[in-house]
């Protein structure tokens, strides 16, 4: 890409004192945060604000104010802003000292202190909007906004409304608002993982994963599209950035799709709902999962055990639907010379999985906090990397090292903001009472019909994720819609994981589609269109959440004869579903038969047995009847 178009983007390529001055803060941030996962954080306020602090610096260096305006460099309105931000960030860092939260606590705020806290939420939502997007700005203000115009809302949302004064001093000066939770998770857990993932992109196993997925599907009909499903569902679940992952590994998939004879609408979908669904596949799941531990008040390895059933229901469907796409067009298959040797990519990136194997275990086995897990992984890869090179290449990857902590540091800028600017809205909700009206609406408008209620959630659930990151959208939509779940008789982990999914599903949702408008970018397609070809693809993502609501076994709440029944008959009913959708399933499918397994496919997975007996019939009246056809001989296919 040449310098020009690089700097259309909202990030500047930056030189001089000002790349210096960034490259300092991101490595000295990325080495404090390493060092506080190793020994422990510091007191909360202290370890949220220096994280916050130093990540909104490098916001206004490093992002326009205007996509596409502006030099490489950051102009005299920016440098301005900058070391406001620097003093801003002397401020609140001498603010949260043990001894000055104390004396504040007892006398409140004072007021130089409150018109501080107001200069913070200005530059948070200014930074939010260069590094995420207007989106979650309009969601910002306006639960700001309501919080103070509260006596002119509508009865039902009406509260007795708070001063700005009243609103900064709980937003800012406690743990409820932008230091609340979010931001905890962001300057601990998210940001540790978030830099583990530079470390593995810096040190090849993005491309290793490609190419292992490439190695293990490339031979088979569809492999492209399964390569692109393994290797994104990998990258995404480390990334946590459906986004970034289409954009990394799309530029790969995408193109190879196509040469094989996949549509250029549907290589885009499949990248764009693959690399969405990286962020529900264990062992990483991105930010989020982590956000839904502190919810929870649970362990991290829980929430991973959990999402692993409705993981492998996901990516089954859309792999399915890939291969389906294959079989029903007859596509070509790669040849000997284009699939890599499956032994010789593992030979050159095994010690790229003995990171992520000792992280699982740490997690799972030993459950250590996901930041000394995650702080150990980065020292095995860290190791095990650094000895392959030394050995293979004559060198120590010094370069490596330093771009992946100043890299992890930048990935993580727009997680803070976004996380700090859905502190906001946690704060207002807490402080109005609002989730409490919002259960009362879910409840009466759906009856107290579970379904119902659940449908209404998913409907909230999408329309406030538009255009949000994964994380700020499950914060938000979370701290609203569980109260009401769980109030109609939902376990939190049943309720938390049915948000997190549609939380990610607006991801691939018109008309507000990211993923699939990054993808269609790169597949050279209309963005529109993708982002409905995606729908179709991720249908099943719409489907599952509704299993945690009547079936828990699906997250592993019961019997392990219920799991098993309940997986397995779950399993039937998105291998149907796949074959309705595409048309294909062990022969091509007329209008009607789509319409039998479409209906074979929601019988399957509504949990009852006497359902899914009768779902089943269909896929084994089909595959009986090709098997017989094959056997028949070419006559009786041609008659047939």
């Amino acid at each position: 890409m040449a310098a020009s178009d690089q700097n259309k983007g909202p990030k500047r390529q930056l030189s001089g004192i000002a790349r210096w001055l960034v490259f300092t803060v991101a490595v000295g941030l990325a080495c404090f945060h390493l060092y506080t996962a190793a020994f422990g954080v510091m007191s909360p306020l202290y370890q949220r604000s220096i994280h916050l602090m130093g990540l909104m610096l490098l916001t206004f260096l490093v992002y326009r104010a205007l996509t596409g305006r502006g030099g490489a460099n950051p102009g005299i309105i920016d440098w301005i802003i900058s070391l406001g931000m620097i003093a801003v960030a002397v401020f609140f860092i001498q603010s949260f000292v043990p001894e000055a939260v104390l004396e504040r606590g007892i006398m409140g705020p004072t007021d130089l202190e409150i018109w501080m806290g107001g200069v913070l939420v200005i530059l948070i939502l200014e930074g939010t909007r260069r590094t995420v997007g207007m989106p979650i700005v309009l969601v910002a203000v306006a639960f700001l906004a309501y919080g103070i115009l509260g006596p002119y809302m509508p009865d039902m949302l009406a509260h007795k409304g708070y001063s700005p004064q009243r609103l900064i001093s709980y937003l800012v000066w406690t743990t409820e608002g932008v230091f609340g939770i979010p931001i905890a998770v962001s300057a601990t857990f998210v940001v540790v993982f978030i830099i583990f993932g530079a470390f593995l992109d810096k040190l090849g196993a993005g491309n290793f994963f490609i190419q292992l997925a490439l190695a293990l599907t490339g031979r088979r009909r569809g492999g492209p599209a399964l390569t692109s499903v393994v290797a994104s569902g990998l990258m995404g679940s480390i990334s946590g950035s459906s986004v970034s992952n289409v954009v990394t590994t799309g530029t790969f998939t995408i193109p190879l799709m196509k040469r094989t004879g996949y549509s250029p609408l549907f290589a885009g979908a499949v990248e764009a709902v693959a690399s969405t669904g990286g962020q529900i596949m264990p062992p990483v799941m991105g930010a989020g999962a982590f956000v839904m531990a502190e919810l929870l008040g649970t362990s991290y390895a829980n929430i991973a055990l959990a999402a692993v059933i409705p993981a492998l229901l996901y990516f089954t469907s859309v792999g399915l639907m890939v291969y389906f796409e294959a079989q029903r067009k007859q596509l070509k298959v790669l040849s000997k010379d284009e699939v890599p040797s499956a032994v010789d990519t593992l030979r050159k990136g095994y010690h790229l999985l003995v990171p992520l194997l000792v992280l699982v275990y740490l997690l799972v086995i030993e459950q250590l906090s996901p930041m000394l897990s995650g702080f150990y992984a980065i020292c095995t890869l860290v190791v095990t990397a650094s000895l392959y090179i030394v050995v293979r290449e004559k060198r120590f990857p010094w370069r490596e090292i330093i771009e992946a902590l100043e890299q992890g540091i930048i990935t993580a800028v727009p997680v803070a903001m976004a996380c700090a600017a859905a502190g906001m809205v946690i704060g207002v909700v807490s402080l109005t009472g609002l989730g409490v009206r919002f259960t009362q609406m879910v409840i009466h408008l759906s009856g107290g019909v579970l379904w119902l209620g659940g449908l209404l959630t998913m409907v909230a659930c999408i329309i406030l994720g538009m255009g949000l990151p994964t994380t700020a959208a499950y914060i938000i939509t979370a701290i609203l819609g569980v109260p009401a779940l769980t109030d109609m008789g939902v376990s939190p982990l049943q309720a938390h994981m049915f948000i997190f999914y549609f939380a990610i599903i607006s991801f691939i949702t018109p008309p507000v589609a990211i993923s699939a408008y990054a993808a269609s970018g790169i597949a050279g397609t209309n963005a529109m269109n993708t982002g409905f070809q995606s729908f179709k693809l991720g249908l099943a993502g719409f489907i599952v959440p509704f299993l945690f609501l009547y079936s828990p076994s699906i997250v592993l709440e019961g019997s392990v004869m219920q799991i098993i029944l309940n997986s397995t008959t779950a399993l039937l009913g998105v291998t149907a579903l796949a074959g309705g959708l595409v048309g294909w399933f062990a022969r091509p499918l007329n209008l009607w038969l789509r319409l039998v397994f479409l209906a074979a496919a929601v019988a399957l997975i509504v949990p009852n047995i006497l359902m899914s007996l009768a779902g089943i019939v269909p896929m084994v009246a089909m595959v009986v009847y090709a098997i017989s056809q094959k056997r028949g001989g070419p006559a009786q296919a041609s008659r047939a």
